[in-house]
């Protein structure tokens, strides 16, 4: 009943998804290849490894077994999506680095399991790669929990194995601004030039735990310093290529070449900024009409810098420049594919944390035209579903097997 229920969400998605762009003359669908797409996707267990979804549950009071369209992700939309697993990031800003912002990492991670919890027909939490597969056999939604922002560690190893102990299965070392662990991309000076000495004992924790060490957001300098410090893979759970869009959380080809001679694998962002240069440039232009409004609302939100984000992305919706085409977006796992092969590349929309998305990918229901479009360019099934999921397994996998070494 559980196939049977998957198979029929994904077939009303592929109807709607043909109707929309056939009337829209934004995209004709091949019906054909459209059905051998769904076919892999049905087969394939797809995997985000970024949702800022946590943030509209606490702040908004989100219900994610309710479907809606006031943001980009929900059970119900999960499964017409066909993604079956997502990293629920419990996104905690640098602002609150100095003011308890465990307290803030803990309501989001209780949040994530009490509406968990409430949904057992849809969903359950996973904390291993093994959980993912089991779940996906019970045609249920698997969730997971990463923290975006070391911050709330608060300086302490204890905090970190207790996160572990809550499900928190990767860290995004920080986010905008560098931390008590390492610089970030976007620092306006570095504070480290690198990770800190508290951040190495960090990362070597982590390693032990079995614990993923995300660098996205983090400088160049940093990342190379995870890279000699980590004895297991590392990667990218929201971070598109450099070479294509001059993004700072983007990667440079020797960060994703560094990356993948670890083992690592980069997942792809969806969000527009950090996907098309040209809608970037004009982004960036179009920012200074709202900066008065912005400034407001940081001032409104200054204790509640996770709420500022929420509005924010509301407000820059208003003046947003048109979404770039799909295609876009697998140019990037194009590029990846041609500098370092098929095994070192995913997915990590950064669904609820951004303002624009490509056309078709909205929300997290329209994760097929992904496949679809992979299919197009010519990718073999086995590739597909490596990328869809595969390769991030294959790391998290490996993760754990160099924890158990440990102990």
């Amino acid at each position: 009943m559980k196939l049977y229920l998957k198979k029929l969400f994904i077939g009303l998605c592929i109807l709607s998804a043909m109707f929309f762009f056939n009337l829209s003359g934004e995209e004709k669908i091949d019906p054909q290849l459209w059905e051998k797409a769904m076919k892999i996707h049905q087969e394939a267990i797809v995997i985000d490894t970024h949702c800022d979804t946590p943030m509209v549950m606490l702040d908004k009071g989100l219900d994610i077994g309710q479907k809606s369209d006031k943001n980009d992700l929900d059970l119900i939309r999960m499964e017409e999506g066909g993604l079956d697993a997502a990293f629920f990031a419990a996104f905690v800003a640098n602002d609150l680095d100095q003011k308890k912002p465990a307290k803030k990492a803990l309501e989001m991670i209780d949040e994530i399991y009490r509406q968990v919890e409430k949904y057992p027909d849809l969903a359950k939490m996973a904390f291993s790669a093994q959980d993912i597969r089991d779940i996906h056999r019970q045609g249920k939604r698997a969730i997971l929990i990463g923290i975006e922002n070391g911050g709330p560690l608060q300086g302490s190893l204890r905090l970190l194995r207790d996160y572990y102990r809550l499900g928190v299965r990767y860290i995004t070392l920080t986010h905008n601004d560098s931390n008590d662990i390492c610089d970030s991309s976007t620092a306006k000076t570095p504070k480290w030039n690198g990770v800190s000495p508290f951040g190495k004992e960090v990362i070597k924790e982590m390693n032990r735990l079995g614990m993923l060490i995300d660098v996205s957001h983090i400088s160049d300098k940093a990342l190379q310093d995870v890279l000699e410090v980590s004895e297991a893979p590392v990667f990218a759970s929201h971070s598109s290529t450099r070479s294509i869009c001059k993004a700072e959380r983007n990667l440079g080809d020797d960060m994703i070449r560094a990356l993948a001679k670890k083992g690592g694998v980069i997942q792809v962002t969806f969000c527009s900024f950090f996907v098309d240069q040209d809608y970037k440039n004009k982004a960036e232009q179009n920012e200074k009409i709202i900066e008065p409004e912005m400034a407001k609302l940081k001032e409104k939100y200054e204790d509640n810098p996770e709420a500022f984000w929420n509005e924010a992305i509301v407000l820059w919706k208003k003046v947003a420049p048109p979404a770039p085409k799909i295609e876009k977006l697998i140019d990037h796992i194009d590029h990846v594919v041609k500098l370092v092969g098929v095994d070192y590349v995913g997915l990590g929309s950064d669904y609820d944390g951004a303002g624009s998305y490509p056309v078709g990918l909205e929300n997290v229901s329209g994760f097929p035209m992904i496949t679809y479009h992979l299919l197009k360019r010519g990718y073999s099934e086995e590739d597909i579903k490596k990328i869809l999921g595969g390769n991030f397994l294959r790391v998290f996998e490996k993760v754990i097997q160099i924890s158990h070494s440990k102990h």
